[in-house]
């Protein structure tokens, strides 16, 4: 009878953080978000020292502003006005390396992928984010383009 009751508790204790843990995934999905959305609003009106200066210690170690710069400008030029808001799913992967990061003290670092939504191209934009007290702080940014719009991709003989 004992053997039940403790098997129940372990149940019932696998519930309960599992839907804490979704609702606290939920949450750094809406605050990496929202960090999307205000890059995006930065870039669009080309205040790329303030996208700099939000950075992390570890992107600004790596880059320079004037070559991040650099990389943002070409980034609005080939995007022009990025219009919508972001959504950001996490994989389980990601988000099991974060809860295990975040158990364990150790530093939480996350990468998402976005397509942003523009009417001159098809791109990518891969963003890497340091959590700190659940704010995302950039640590790379790379953008990647995919082709004019419109494009088509041909399947088959032609």
């Amino acid at each position: 009878m004992k053997f039940w009751r403790y098997l129940w508790m372990l149940l019932a204790l696998l519930v309960i953080s599992s839907c804490g843990s979704y609702e606290e995934q939920k949450r750094v999905e809406t605050a990496l978000e929202q960090s999307v959305n205000r890059f995006h609003e930065e870039l669009n009106n080309e205040q790329f020292h303030d996208i700099y200066s939000q950075a992390d210690a570890k992107l600004q170690k790596g880059i320079d502003e004037t070559e991040f710069t650099v990389q943002l400008k070409s980034a609005h030029d080939q995007l022009g006005r990025i219009s919508g808001k972001a959504i950001v799913l996490l994989t389980s992967r990601a988000w099991s390396d974060l809860s295990w990061a975040r158990t364990f003290g150790r530093e939480q670092n996350v990468s998402d992928v976005v397509t942003p939504n523009s009417e001159l191209v098809n791109a990518t934009e891969r963003f890497g984010w340091k959590i700190e007290n659940d704010q995302p702080k950039l640590t790379s940014y790379e953008f990647r383009f995919i082709c004019r719009r419109p494009c088509t991709v041909g399947i088959g003989p032609s």
